[in-house]
């Protein structure tokens, strides 16, 4: 049995729903893009989280090797009880030194597996080398197993492995070093204590991940929501003014072009007085089916701009390659054959389409829009079911000595 949210199924149809399974032992998304996608989502603050961790670790070490100093200075202690206390300072600080140039909620999750499998081994080593801290072993076990389930940003499988394997060596160390000692009961109810903070541990933390990736399966309907148009069950205005702002950002970073296509049906007014306004929705439900369907590159985005006008954003093409994809969507449209009794293009229903091309973004990207509108406005004024063209490029450099002529 699955704990389900829901998200959409396909955004060239209708809005459906179908549902986002979160298993229920690995507590995971089932989508492998919705679970990377969480992972990425959480990775600054499940970093921050852990270096706050390290953090304090760094800053009780010292404090703890302070005080041990000052005993030492006033002739009450030795100087090698100095030493212990330095050791969690220095692997706290290597461990922050990895995790800042981690990069991928991957590289965190094997950099804290590293970590704490150095930690363990530092701290074994430790309690071997001084036995009168063998009584803190217990309490130190379950509170380190509960931040390894619950605290760190560790997925839940790795975790269980790593609390596990952790769990094992901590046990067999204690019998094995300290065992004789030990009666029967002592062990007993120390290995009952381990067993109960294992399973407590991975208890909270399943129902915790679990929780999480729920809320953000319902973030990520709520999100497709409010950017699908509901007629046509592509993009709608606000999906495309957040991909055309991210876009036009990164293509002026990378100095590559960004094209834009507007696109218009034509005549549909008189479409919509003849044939009724149910059969105008599934006019634009097919017209929305043929641009998706002719327009696949992962980057690209068709959207409905409102009305009978959808818009198409082509990051990183040209004028050339823009023209070309306008010129497939028009001759698509026409051959799709859908009738329109008013049209007096041949009967049937046909698109005009303004292109813009980018290669210069120091100005507004209000600029881009505005141009690709005046150009399907020259591709309607010259007798629609065609294209029109143009581009935004870089002002020419005049030469100072020119400038100074003038």
């Amino acid at each position: 049995m699955h704990r389900r949210a829901s998200a959409f199924a396909d955004l060239t149809a209708p809005p459906e729903l179908r549902p986002v399974e979160v298993t229920r032992w690995s507590a995971r998304l089932a989508d492998q893009s919705c679970e990377q996608a969480f992972l990425e989502s959480r990775f600054r603050d499940g970093r921050r989280r852990v270096l706050v961790l390290l953090g304090f670790i760094v800053c009780a070490g010292a404090l703890i090797a302070c005080g041990r100093g000052i005993a030492v200075v006033t002739g009450h202690g030795a100087l090698t009880g100095i030493l212990p206390p330095l050791v969690p300072v220095v692997v706290a600080s290597c461990g922050a030194f990895v995790l800042l140039r981690a990069r991928s909620p991957q590289a965190i999750e094997m950099g804290l597996l590293a970590i704490g499998t150095v930690a363990a081994a530092t701290r074994f080593i430790m309690l071997t080398l001084q036995p009168a801290m063998s009584d803190s072993w217990l309490p130190l076990m379950v509170t380190s197993l509960f931040i390894i389930y619950v605290y760190l940003p560790v997925r839940l499988p790795a975790a269980t492995a790593f609390a596990a394997f952790y769990s094992a060596l901590w046990v067999g160390w204690w019998v094995s070093l300290y065992g004789a000692p030990l009666g029967a009961e002592q062990i007993y109810f120390g290995i009952l204590w381990v067993m109960l903070a294992n399973g407590l541990g991975f208890a909270a933390a399943n129902t915790l991940q679990r929780s999480q990736r729920v809320q953000f399966a319902q973030s990520l309907i709520l999100q497709q929501l409010l950017s699908t148009d509901a007629l046509t069950g592509i993009g709608n205005r606000r999906r495309f003014d957040e991909a055309f702002d991210r876009e036009w950002r990164r293509c002026g970073r990378a100095g590559a072009p960004l094209s834009l296509l507007m696109i218009d049906v034509d005549h549909f007014k008189a479409y919509n007085d003849q044939c009724g306004h149910q059969q105008g929705d599934e006019c634009l439900r097919e017209i929305a089916r043929i641009l998706t369907g002719r327009v696949n590159r992962p980057g690209d985005l068709v959207a409905r701009y409102g009305g009978e006008e959808f818009v198409c954003l082509l990051p990183e093409i040209g004028q050339y390659g823009a023209r070309a994809v306008a010129m497939r969507l028009v001759a698509a449209v026409r051959r799709a054959g859908i009738p329109h009794p008013g049209s007096p293009l041949g009967a049937r229903v046909t698109v005009s389409i303004g292109v813009a091309t980018a290669t210069d973004f120091a100005g507004e990207r209000d600029a881009l829009i505005g141009l690709a509108d005046k150009q399907l406005y020259a591709a309607k004024h010259a007798g629609r079911n065609r294209i029109a063209a143009g581009e935004i490029a870089p002002a020419p450099v005049v030469p100072v000595a020119a400038r100074v002529a003038a």
